[in-house]
């Protein structure tokens, strides 16, 4: 078995009925060992997804991929992508029959196979393939215990030092935007939260605050201050994550699940609403300015 390439070697070549690419191949630790490293209930880690199958006539393959082993195998399966699993054993399942024994791999029962696959995390794979993910990530520690779990992410981050992925170009769109607008309203509040107030001065001697759009610039929002809130990491994201609304004329966030949360710092988002983005006061110095362009020159 070699996970960083994907490999696996075999006695005897499967034939009733041959391997198709894209199968799925369960890797199971042979029980002998599981039992010596106290893994019975953890024999299956990975999996490897089927790709072709080459002969070792001469030993070559064998001794290349696997030098210190010693012997040779008849077929060497190339797989396309590692997976990880949670750790699991099939002896734990209530499966339909008994897949024990290393001799040959051997199908597994379409009503089995509904048992198994939830424990595939193709979403953490070599290539990840998250539309084949049967159980959501988010929930593997309640569905399968904290311990399994973090097993898992461990079989992924085995994969992943063994085998980087290597960098690729991915193309974006970003909106213009003037990062200097919600700097200077992070000012404005002393870099405090408008919802909860929270800053990080006190404890990290460090300003830190985002700038939340409330209309995305993506969605058509204008890039103005009455667009703009000020917000602590936390509550950044909790908005993003569950999509809240912003009520502007009770200049607060409502939440799916009814919570309502009133800005406890709402100055220039309050002066908005109550006159405009901007108010006669600010109108007439730009008027006058506007009246007077051109009596000034710089060299």
């Amino acid at each position: 078995m070699c996970i960083q390439r994907s490999l696996f070697a075999l006695r005897n070549r499967p034939q009733s009925p041959p391997l198709e690419p894209g199968e799925l191949l369960l890797l199971q630790l042979v029980k002998s060992d599981a039992m010596r490293l106290g893994l019975l209930d953890a024999r299956i880690n990975y999996a490897i997804v089927f790709d072709e199958i080459e002969r070792d006539y001469d030993g070559t393959l064998s001794q290349h991929y696997w030098p210190n082993e010693g012997r040779k195998w008849d077929w060497i399966v190339r797989g396309s992508a590692s997976v990880p699993t949670i750790p699991f054993s099939l002896e734990q399942l209530r499966l339909s029959r008994d897949y024990g024994g290393q001799d040959n791999p051997r199908y597994i029962d379409s009503v089995d196979e509904q048992m198994i696959l939830p424990h595939v995390l193709w979403a953490l794979a070599s290539k990840p393939n998250p539309q084949l993910q049967r159980t959501p990530t988010r929930m593997i520690a309640e569905i399968f215990g904290k311990e399994r779990a973090l097993g898992a992410i461990f079989n992924h981050d085995r994969l992943e030092l063994l085998d980087p992925r290597p960098p690729h170009q991915v193309i974006t769109t970003r909106y213009e935007r003037n990062p200097m607008l919600g700097e200077s309203l992070k000012s404005y509040y002393s870099h405090r939260c408008q919802v909860c107030g929270h800053e990080f001065r006190d404890m990290f001697d460090l300003d830190y605050a985002e700038a939340h759009h409330i209309h995305r610039l993506g969605d058509g929002g204008p890039d103005v201050s009455s667009n703009i809130v000020v917000l602590c990491p936390n509550h950044h994201r909790i908005i993003h994550a569950s999509n809240a609304r912003f009520d502007a004329d009770s200049l607060a966030f409502e939440y799916p699940n009814g919570l309502h949360e009133s800005l406890i710092l709402p100055d220039h988002l309050a002066l908005s609403r109550d006159r405009g983005p901007a108010p006669r006061v600010l109108q007439q110095p730009l008027q006058l300015a506007a009246e007077t362009k051109g009596q000034y020159q710089t060299e």
